[in-house]
């Protein structure tokens, strides 16, 4: 049928009138303007990693630490596994005066975590010693590089590392570049002005720390980004998309959403590869647990990535904190106090949006009782999750996989 111009012309007309009115009346669905864009929540979500840093427990197993299985010494890292820890972090250090937590000693513990079935985390300090908001000092070796040569061994460093491991079978499950970076790395060159927080308790040795002056923002930001992308294609380059390494940029900010906020703005305009985000939160220091459960929140509907806490612990016996750090410490400082405090730390964790929320990490829970060291009646550590003859506390059973544990703090310190 041959149609004419006009009739082609008038129906065109119609139909665009008609595509009008549908738009008008049906509107394209749209985050609204200025809102973050929102995902879909994750399909395969992560497993949960109840965690544990041990990165003493070689040496703490050399000098004779007791770890008591019911009424006989046992393995501590069978003990854990047994009461349901499944990721076991260890911090590496460039090059430490004893050997103690360097890259011989951590292969070998590394390995044993893997022969035992467990996830691995591995915590790059780049440094010789403790890396942490109050301290970011580069390895003496490096310490006169200039900046493209320090930018060029750490990620050769990490690249070596990661290798290393990988030979000995022990490739790491994750990998943190850095060790709560919050203020930078490798000071001063990739250090940053952290802005001040509303909810961090500082007192004692956690101060506010100043970078050099004159400081220049672009230029040190610049710095950070630099070395966190060497870092993390020091990973890359040494693993393949098989190993299913994850990269965690940890930073001290577990309550704090606007510095948390500050920190990943700049990552992700700058396009740092990275998998998930790590915090640590202790009460004494970082917020309430509502201040983490709103964290968690904002993180993931911002930046849509895992989120884990890498660090955090609570003592089972009184510390005698000051005012400032025990306004937060809202749970008692006894073992069952301690375990009600690991325990509502989970579960806010594994409540966070998306299924996003993928573990909890315990810090320094394998301290126990070494004879000659440590007193029977005092104990290790009060963070630590054995009491002072080497009993498991009840937090290590915060699963319930055990039968519950009636000795664990009968020997301890009412005595303190």
């Amino acid at each position: 049928m041959k149609i004419s111009s006009t009739v082609l012309f008038r129906g065109s007309v119609q139909f665009c009138i008609l595509m009008i009115a549908v738009i008008i009346i049906f509107p394209t669905a749209g985050p609204a303007s200025g809102s973050a864009p929102q995902a879909a929540p994750k399909v395969n979500p992560s497993p949960f990693y109840l965690g544990a840093d041990i990165s003493t427990l070689s040496e703490v197993d050399r000098r004779g630490g007791v770890y008591m299985d019911g009424d006989k010494p046992g393995d501590a890292l069978a003990i854990f596994m047994k009461n349901g820890w499944t990721c076991f972090r260890l911090r590496i250090w460039v090059d430490p005066r004893n050997g103690v937590n360097g890259l011989e000693y951590t292969t070998k513990l590394a390995k044993r975590i893997k022969d035992a079935g467990g996830t691995f985390m591995l915590d790059i300090h780049y440094s010789d010693w403790w890396a942490d908001p109050q301290k970011q000092n580069k390895p003496a070796a490096w310490a006169n590089l200039d900046f493209d040569a320090l930018v060029k061994q750490t990620q050769t460093y990490t690249a070596h590392v990661i290798r290393t491991l990988k030979a000995a079978g022990a490739t790491p499950d994750f990998v943190q570049i850095g060790n709560e970076i919050t203020g930078g790395m490798l000071w001063p060159d990739g250090q940053v002005k952290v802005p001040l927080s509303t909810v961090k308790v500082f007192g004692g040795d956690v101060t506010v720390i100043k970078p050099p002056e004159p400081y220049d923002d672009a230029r040190q930001w610049d710095h950070l980004i630099r070395l966190l992308k060497a870092d993390a294609q020091g990973v890359r380059s040494a693993t393949t998309p098989a190993d299913h390494v994850r990269i965690v940029v940890h930073i001290d900010c577990g309550g704090d959403w606007p510095v948390t906020r500050w920190y990943f703005d700049h990552l992700t305009q700058a396009g740092v590869d990275y998998d998930v985000i790590g915090q640590s939160y202790y009460p004494n220091w970082h917020g309430t647990l509502g201040n983490v459960r709103d964290n968690l929140r904002h993180t993931i509907e911002r930046y849509h990535k895992d989120v884990m806490i890498v660090e955090t612990a609570y003592p089972s016996r009184d510390v005698h904190p000051s005012p400032a750090a025990a306004r937060n410490m809202v749970w008692p400082m006894t073992p069952e106090g301690q375990e009600r405090f690991l325990a509502d730390l989970i579960r806010v964790v594994k409540q966070a949006p998306e299924g996003r929320g993928i573990g909890v990490n315990y810090w320094h829970p394998e301290a126990t009782f070494i004879p000659g060291s440590t007193n029977r009646w005092s104990g290790p550590d009060a963070n630590a999750l054995f009491d002072a003859r080497g009993n498991p506390l009840p937090a290590m059973n915060v699963s319930g996989l055990q039968p519950a544990m009636q000795t664990a703090h009968a020997e301890t310190g009412e005595r303190h």
